[in-house]
């Protein structure tokens, strides 16, 4: 059997936002991303601002 060698992951040049974030694609059902559209719109926020603050809270509780 041929063993197969792991691709590593591309490094990315260092931030170039002065807040440190850097970006990520998530593939996401459609529902999924009207819904975050639709409710970051309704709290006055931005689609990423949104996102973020729902990792945040689901990271915290998970490590609780």
């Amino acid at each position: 059997m041929k063993a197969t060698k792991k691709k590593a992951r591309k490094k990315t040049k260092e931030p170039t936002r002065t807040d440190g974030r850097k970006a990520m694609l998530v593939y996401m059902l459609p529902e999924l991303i009207e819904d975050v559209k639709d409710a970051a719109e309704a709290g006055h926020e931005k689609a990423w601002q949104f996102v973020e603050r729902a990792v945040v809270k689901a990271l915290r509780s998970k490590r609780a």
